[in-house]
C-alpha cells in the first residue's frame, strides 16, 4: 500500500487522553471521535482488526466451532419473552425504536436472537451438541465511554453459544472454550488472567471473566498469589460463591487478596437452563421426554482485545505492532537518491505476499522515520547508502531497536518469517 494513498496526516503533538496508547492513535489519524462514544477506525486499526478475528476464527474452527450471522436489528417479542426488555429498557442501556411493524432495539447482545435461530433446528438429543459463534457489531448506550476501543456505544464483539442435552456435557464444552479462549488470547501476545465473575442479568451461576492487567483498565480484581485464584471484585457481594471458592480450593484465603487493574478482554457462563426455559427451546430426549436444553455463552470484545494490544505494545515513539495482529509488515523508506529502488523493492516484496507500505509521500527523510516509529510497523526499511554500495538494505526492528543490514533474499526471509 502507498501511504499517499492511506489517508494517514500525522500529528506529533499529545493530547489529554489517560491512555497513551488511545493518544497515538489520535496522533496517526486511526481513530475519530464523531460524538461522546461514536468513533470511526483508520486503515491499520482495520486491517489488525481482522487479524485478530481470523486468529479467533482458527481457534474455533479447531474446536468444531461453526460461524454464523445474526441480525442486529431484533423484535421487541424476543425480549419480552426471555424477561430482558424491561431490565435493558429501564436502565437506558439499549437502543430501542419503532418500526413499520412493531418496536425494535439494536442488539446490545445475543442470547435472544440466538435462541430464536436453533431451536427450530434442535428437536431431539441427537441434534445436540452445537457451539455457533459470530463477529458483529453490538450497540449499548453507555453512559461512560473511554478511549474510542475499550468503551463505546458501538463495538465489535464475538459472542458464541453453545447447546447441550446435558449438564455434564455443557461444563464439558465450557471448559474447552475456556482452553480456547486462552490460546486466542496467547497468541493475540495478551496476558490474559480467568477470573471468577458474576453472571447477573446474563443468567446461569458460573461465570468466568479473561482480564488483562493494565493501569488504564477499568475492572478491579482480586488476586490471591497463594492458591492462583482471581475474582472480580463482585464476587465480595456474594458470601456463598466465596464459602464455595474456599471449599474447592483449602489455599485460598480472602485476606490475601491483592488489587490489579485490568482491561475485561472476554467473558464465559454457564446458562444452564435460563433461556430455553423462558423461550420454548426444548427436545426430546433419549427416553421420548421434552425437556429444555442447556446452553453456554462465550463472548469476546473484539474492540477491547484491540484496544490492550495497542495498550500493551507502545512507547513514547508510538505503538509496537506485534507481528501477529500487524496490519503491515513492515515500512520501506526511501532516501531522497532512491526512490526508484525503493519502489522496485515495494513491488517485488508485494509479488512475494507480504504486506507492504511504501512511504511515497512528499515529505522529509526525518518525518518519514518518526512516522514510521508512530504508525508502529514491524520493520522499516531504509533504501539508502548501503544498497548504493554494496546492494544491502537497512532493517530497523521497531520492537527492539536493533538495525540489520541484508540482502533482498534475506530480506525476503526475514519478511517472510512467522513470529
Amino acid at each position: 500500500m502507498k501511504m499517499s494513498k492511506m489517508g494517514i496526516k500525522t500529528r506529533h503533538h499529545r493530547g489529554e487522553d489517560e491512555a497513551l496508547s488511545q493518544e497515538i492513535l489520535f496522533q496517526a489519524t486511526q481513530l475519530k471521535r464523531h460524538a461522546a462514544g461514536i468513533y470511526g477506525l483508520g486503515n491499520l486499526l482495520v486491517r489488525a482488526r481482522n487479524n485478530i478475528m481470523n486468529i479467533i476464527r482458527k481457534n474455533l474452527e479447531n474446536y468444531e466451532c461453526s460461524e454464523v450471522s445474526l441480525p442486529v436489528i431484533q423484535p421487541k417479542s424476543l425480549w419480552e419473552a426471555s424477561g430482558r426488555w424491561d431490565t435493558y429498557t429501564q436502565n437506558n442501556q439499549m437502543f430501542t425504536f419503532e418500526g413499520r411493524n412493531g418496536e425494535y432495539c439494536l442488539a446490545p447482545t445475543g442470547e435472544e436472537i440466538v435462541l430464536d435461530f436453533v431451536k427450530e433446528n434442535i428437536a431431539s438429543y441427537k441434534d445436540l451438541p452445537i457451539n455457533i459463534f459470530q463477529i458483529g457489531n453490538k450497540y449499548r448506550d453507555e453512559i461512560r465511554v473511554r478511549g474510542g476501543l475499550l468503551r463505546s456505544k458501538e463495538f465489535l464483539m464475538k459472542d458464541g453459544y453453545s447447546f447441550h442435552a446435558t449438564k455434564e456435557d455443557m461444563v464439558r464444552e465450557y471448559n474447552a472454550m475456556k482452553e480456547c479462549y486462552c490460546k486466542i488470547f496467547s497468541e493475540l501476545g495478551l496476558n490474559a488472567i480467568a477470573v471468577k465473575a458474576v453472571s447477573a442479568d446474563m443468567g446461569g451461576k458460573v461465570s468466568e471473566e479473561f482480564m488483562c492487567p493494565s493501569p488504564i483498565g477499568e475492572d478491579k480484581v482480586l488476586m490471591d498469589e497463594k492458591s492462583g485464584i482471581a475474582l472480580n471484585t463482585e464476587v465480595l457481594e456474594y458470601p456463598e460463591m466465596l464459602a464455595e471458592i474456599k471449599n474447592n480450593n483449602p489455599d485460598f484465603d480472602p485476606e490475601n487478596l491483592k488489587e490489579v487493574q485490568c482491561i475485561e478482554l472476554g467473558h464465559i457462563f454457564q446458562l444452564g437452563k435460563f433461556y430455553s426455559e423462558n423461550m420454548n427451546g426444548y427436545f426430546v430426549n433419549s427416553e421420548g421426554k421434552k425437556e429444555p436444553y442447556y446452553m453456554g455463552c462465550y463472548g469476546i470484545g473484539v474492540n477491547r482485545a484491540l484496544g490492550a494490544i495497542c495498550e500493551n505494545n507502545c512507547d513514547n515513539e508510538g505503538l509496537i505492532w506485534p507481528e501477529s495482529v500487524a496490519p503491515y509488515k513492515c515500512v520501506i523508506v526511501p532516501t531522497p537518491d532512491n526512490l526508484q529502488q525503493s519502489e522496485d523493492l515495494y513491488s517485488k516484496l508485494k509479488s512475494k505476499g507480504i504486506d507492504t507500505v511504501w512511504d511515497d509521500r512528499n515529505a522529509t527523510l526525518g518525518s518519514k522515520i518518526k512516522d514510521a516509529k508512530l504508525l508502529g510497523f514491524p520493520y522499516m526499511i531504509i533504501v539508502g547508502k548501503k544498497f548504493v554500495s554494496d546492494g544491502l538494505f537497512e532493517v530497523e526492528v521497531r520492537k527492539t531497536g536493533e538495525k540489520l543490514f541484508v540482502n533482498f533474499d534475506e530480506l525476503v526471509k526475514l519478511m517472510s518469517f512467522k513470529k
